[in-house]
C-alpha cells in the first residue's frame, strides 16, 4: 500500500507472492547441499578489498523494486507526521480573472489613499461637485458643505475632510458664478443652491446606491453659503434635519415662513456658530432666538471669542465639536 492511493485487491495478491518467492530465495541460499547451513566463502569475507577484516562491516543494501502502480511524490506533515500527495496545479482562467481582480481593487485603494485630493462628482448641465468618500462603513450620513462667496470649494473640501470622514460623506457643491482661480459665488440664489445640492445628493447615491443615506442628513455653510444652506435646510427638513451654519443670520431664516410647520415636524438640531468680532453676531443672535420660539429644532448657539466673519481660526476642534453635537441621535 502506498500513501494517497487506493489499494487493489490484486495488487495485495501480487505483493503476496512476490514476497513469498523472495523469502524462498533468501532461505536457500542460506542452506547447504546437505540441507544444513552453508559455509560462508572466506574469500569473499576477507580478501575483498571493500571489505576488510579489520573491522566491522556495513550490510549490503536491498535492491529496490519498485512498484508498478508508482505512488505521487509526497510531503511530509509537520503536524501529524503522515504524508500526502503533493499535486501539480495549473494557473487556469479562473485563476487570471481574479489576480487581475485583485489588481484592480489594490489600485482603487492606492487612489483614495491621499485624503487631500477630493474626487469629481460629474453633473449633467451644472458645474460638477468635490467629495470624499467616508471612513465608516454600511449606509453613511451625507454632509453638505456650500461654500462662502469667492471660495475655494475644492479647498473648503479638503479642509473639512478630516472633521467629517469619519462620520460619514463629504459633498462640496460649486455656486454658478466663476471669478477665476477656482473661486464661485451662488449670486445669492438659493433655489439654484438648493437644485445643485439636491442634484449632487442624487447623483452620488445613483454612484453608491448601497452606502448613501436619503435622509437624516447634514448640512454646512459660511457667509453666503450659509445663507443659502439655511434655505436649502427649510426647503429640505427631512434630508437635511440637522445643520452647521457659520455666521447666520435672522433674515435668512425669517423670509420663508410659509415652511415653518413642515420644517417643525422634521428639523432636530442647528448648530448656530460665528465670531464675536463678526458684524452680524447680534443677527445670529437673533436667529437662535427665532428658531427656538418658532419651535424649529434644538438650537445651539456659540459667539466665539478673538474671532470674526471668518471660518474658526481653532479650526479642528471648534468644527468637531460642533459635528459631534449636531450629528447625536439623544
Amino acid at each position: 500500500m502506498f500513501p494517497g492511493r487506493p489499494t487493489k485487491p490484486w495488487s495485495i495478491a501480487r505483493g503476496a507472492l512476490l514476497a513469498a518467492a523472495l523469502w524462498a530465495r533468501e532461505a536457500a541460499a542460506q542452506t547447504g547441499p546437505d540441507g544444513g547451513r552453508a559455509e560462508p566463502d572466506p574469500i569473499a569475507l576477507n580478501d575483498s578489498p571493500e571489505l576488510p577484516d579489520d573491522g566491522p562491516t556495513s550490510p549490503t543494501p536491498a535492491v529496490a523494486h519498485p512498484p508498478v502502480d508508482e505512488p505521487l511524490p509526497t510531503r511530509p506533515n509537520a503536524v501529524t507526521g503522515t504524508t500526502r500527495p503533493v499535486r501539480a496545479r495549473m494557473f487556469g482562467r479562473s485563476d487570471d480573472r481574479a489576480e487581475h481582480e485583485r489588481l484592480v481593487a489594490a489600485l482603487r485603494v492606492r487612489r483614495r489613499r491621499n485624503p487631500a485630493e477630493p474626487e469629481q462628482l460629474e453633473l449633467s448641465g451644472i458645474p460638477d461637485a468635490w467629495f470624499f468618500r467616508p471612513r465608516v462603513g454600511g449606509r453613511a450620513r451625507v454632509f453638505v458643505y456650500l461654500h462662502a462667496r469667492g471660495a475655494d470649494p475644492r479647498e473648503n473640501c479638503a479642509r473639512f475632510a478630516p472633521l467629517v470622514t469619519p462620520r460619514g460623506w463629504l459633498v462640496c457643491p460649486q455656486g454658478p458664478g466663476l471669478r477665476g482661480d477656482g473661486r464661485r459665488v451662488w449670486n445669492n440664489n438659493a433655489t439654484l443652491a438648493h437644485n445643485y445640492t439636491m442634484a449632487s445628493l442624487d447623483a452620488l447615491f445613483r454612484r453608491f446606491p448601497r452606502r448613501v443615506r436619503r435622509n437624516d442628513n447634514v448640512v454646512m455653510g459660511f457667509s453666503e453659503g450659509a445663507f443659502v444652506a439655511m434655505q436649502t435646510g427649510l426647503m429640505e427638513p427631512v434630508v437635511f434635519p440637522r445643520w452647521v451654519i457659520f455666521a447666520a443670520h435672522d433674515g435668512y431664516v425669517g423670509m420663508n415662513t410659509e415652511l415653518y410647520p413642515a420644517a417643525r415636524r422634521s428639523l432636530r438640531r442647528v448648530y448656530l456658530l460665528t465670531g464675536v468680532g463678526d458684524g452680524i453676531v447680534e443677527r445670529t443672535r437673533r436667529a437662535a432666538a427665532l428658531m427656538r420660539r418658532e419651535r424649529l429644532g434644538r438650537v445651539e448657539l456659540r459667539i466665539l471669542d478673538g474671532a470674526g466673519h471668518q471660518l474658526p481660526p481653532n479650526f479642528a476642534p471648534v468644527v468637531r465639536r460642533a459635528l459631534t453635537w449636531v450629528t447625536a441621535n439623544r
